[in-house]
């Protein structure tokens, strides 16, 4: 299945979003709790909130990154 380049901003949102709350609920599920007997449920919790939280920053902080990004690097001239 193959979805359209319009879509490209939004769908690198979503993946970003659930890429970063997932790892990094985990992460500090962990430092505030250690590896206790309900973890799972705590870190679920926690990443439930936290992709809340990601999706609509990522979708809006994307498309600023990028073009802050292409602000400050050049494209190099194509050699012949």
């Amino acid at each position: 299945m193959r979805i359209s380049k319009k879509y490209s901003t939004l769908l690198f949102g979503m993946i970003m979003a659930l890429m970063m709350s997932l790892v990094i609920s985990l992460v500090m599920s962990y430092v505030a709790v250690g590896f206790v007997s309900n973890f799972i449920a705590i870190w679920g919790r926690s990443f439930l909130i936290g992709f809340i939280v990601a999706l609509p920053t990522a979708l809006v902080v994307s498309p600023i990154a990028k073009k802050i990004v292409d602000g400050i690097t050049e494209e190099k001239a194509k050699s012949i």
